[in-house]
């Protein structure tokens, strides 16, 4: 265990020594995936049962009508909604099952969520490599789906470090610090993509920005369709 954290480590130091090492080590599959899972698993467990209980602890408060917060917006409401209406919808919220009937089903969700993560991410960065020729010597997708795991293994170090954004204030005190780690570790799985397929660095470093683009675009573009959609129906 110790020799794998420092593995971990070397790879988020240094990515290029570090995948290029892990590149001519030549990990299997199944193990690549399997520690994927369980390292960033259980930091996925943590982070959703963290979820949850604030959750929990924040809806009864956002049911009190009474609250400091639901006094200002009703008394900024706009003069054609109906403040009452607006509280009686606010009171007919359900409330919220049991703890112990909805944590369980972190421990499905939590995994199928982590692979679709994995998968989701193996065929965008591939897609993008393959786009700008980062793919022709070792052009498999094994060997992404290969990079993709032992990328978000080291990945694990930003997951567990988010995990402080959990608590009070530190969450916000902290939050640029966050948003630069979640950076720096998405462009970090593309030197990984680019060490396993022997492409150039830059190459694995902007298929992840481009992954990003047109994901934007795509989702923006779904966003479009939809709108011209529900107004083609009210006219």
């Amino acid at each position: 265990m110790i020799s794998l954290f420092r593995r971990l480590i070397r790879c988020a130091v240094h990515p290029v020594q570090g995948f290029q090492e892990r590149a001519k080590a030549a990990p299997g599959l199944g193990p690549a995936f399997g520690w994927m899972m369980l390292l960033r698993g259980a930091v996925s467990l943590a982070a959703g049962s963290l979820t949850l209980h604030a959750v929990y602890r924040d809806y009864p408060m956002f049911k009190d009508l009474q609250s400091p917060m639901w006094q200002e917006i009703f008394r900024r409401l706009p003069a054609d909604i109906n403040v009452e209406e607006a509280r009686s919808f606010v009171l007919g919220l359900p409330d919220l099952p049991p703890w112990s009937g909805v944590w369980p089903w972190l421990l499905v969700l939590g995994p199928l969520g982590l692979a679709g993560a994995w998968l989701h991410n193996a065929v965008w960065d591939h897609s993008c490599l393959w786009l700008l020729g980062g793919v022709k010597k070792t052009g498999g997708w094994r060997t992404t789906f290969i990079a993709e795991a032992e990328a978000m293994q080291v990945g694990v170090l930003d997951a567990a470090f988010s995990l402080l954004s959990f608590i009070p204030l530190v969450g916000l005190l902290m939050a640029p610090l966050f948003i630069l780690s979640g950076a720096y570790f998405w462009v970090l799985r593309g030197l990984a993509l680019a060490s396993f397929h022997h492409a150039p660095l830059w190459k694995g470093a902007v298929a992840t920005l481009l992954h990003v683009l047109l994901a934007v675009l795509f989702i923006f573009g779904m966003l479009v369709i939809s709108w011209m959609v529900v107004m083609q129906s009210v006219i």
